[in-house]
């Protein structure tokens, strides 16, 4: 049977929260982390009425659990109001509703493969050293006081094969 893939973007809707599944014979006997939390998917789209780019066609929430290893790192990472990108099988969810006991709550969910942090709202990124290394901040514009100003390129300035091999200078 095929998986199906859905990716969205979204805003986290609260913490997330981290808890350790008890080991068992297809964890080869280790605790399996899984990170658990909200995102609120938008269905914006671009409007035609002038003045208004987008009209907001409803949205829904959709619960995240995440079981990768890297989960703990995640957890460090991730904080309520962050925008993020999420790619996984998605599915129906039934859960008890606890404010009103005997009844059943049905939502979106996914199962998460791949959590991407989008760069909307960040201030500065720090990165681990590599071995031998120092760490590394990297702070936006606006906060070292520097304003970002687009350059304005003639199309012939750069030829097209120069950004072919672009990820073999990538510094990290």
């Amino acid at each position: 049977m095929a998986k199906s893939s859905f990716t969205f973007t979204g805003n986290i809707g609260q913490q997330p929260k981290l808890t350790f599944q008890p080991a068992n014979e297809r964890s080869n006997g280790q605790q399996r982390p899984l990170l658990s939390f909200n995102v609120k998917y938008d269905r914006l789209v671009k409007s035609n009425e002038p003045g208004k780019n987008y009209e907001d066609k409803g949205g829904f929430w959709v619960r995240v659990d995440y079981w990768r290893n890297n989960a703990e790192l995640l957890n460090k990472l991730l904080c309520k109001g962050m925008q993020v990108q999420i790619t996984g099988e998605l599915r129906m969810d039934s859960w008890p509703d606890a404010e009103n006991p005997g009844q059943t709550l049905t939502g979106m969910a996914i199962t998460a493969d791949n959590i991407a942090i989008m760069p909307t709202r960040l201030q500065s990124i720090t990165m681990a050293p590599r071995q031998g290394g120092q760490a590394q901040q990297h702070q936006s514009s606006q906060q070292s006081g520097q304003q970002y100003q687009p350059q304005q390129q003639n199309a012939q300035s750069a030829p097209a094969d120069e950004f072919d091999n672009w990820d073999e200078d990538f510094p990290c």
